[in-house]
């Protein structure tokens, strides 16, 4: 597995290392590769649906990146799969969004208890980064 991201290297290892992640992760920095797999559109592509009624989840995901709504619906996750075959690359699977879900394993957990993803109530962030709970160390620092 080998993620990667628009940021800079830098950042991106600093994140990791916060996080305590030790897979690869590269940083492609300029717009074409994650454009050329269809992980990036422009605001014009996206008008449509930023011009409808905002889901609530998608602005406080938004403000958790430190982004606003358009950048952070712009850049939005994939997933791909390749095979090598006779010295020659396939893309054999890809998906992005929702349709991630079976990757994110909390999401299927919570879809099978009584209140589910307790999701009608949007003001409710129950989703947090392991070092934003409170009195949490940092790795940053380890």
């Amino acid at each position: 597995m080998i993620c990667s991201s628009r940021a800079p290297l830098d950042k991106l290892q600093g994140y990791k290392k916060r996080m305590g992640w030790s897979f690869d992760w590269v940083s492609t920095v300029g717009p074409d590769f994650h454009r050329d797999l269809d992980f990036l559109h422009t605001e014009e592509e996206l008008r449509p649906f930023l011009e409808g009624e905002m889901p609530p989840n998608v602005t406080q995901n938004a403000d958790a990146c430190g982004t606003d709504v358009a950048r952070y619906v712009a850049e939005g996750p994939g997933l791909s799969v390749y095979a090598l075959l006779d010295r020659t690359v396939y893309r054999t699977y890809v998906t992005t969004t929702r349709g991630l879900e079976p990757a994110m394993g909390y999401s299927a957990l919570l879809d099978r208890t009584p209140m589910g993803r307790n999701e009608t109530d949007w003001a409710v962030r129950w989703l947090r980064r392991h070092d934003e709970h409170e009195d949490a160390p940092s790795r940053a620092t380890t």
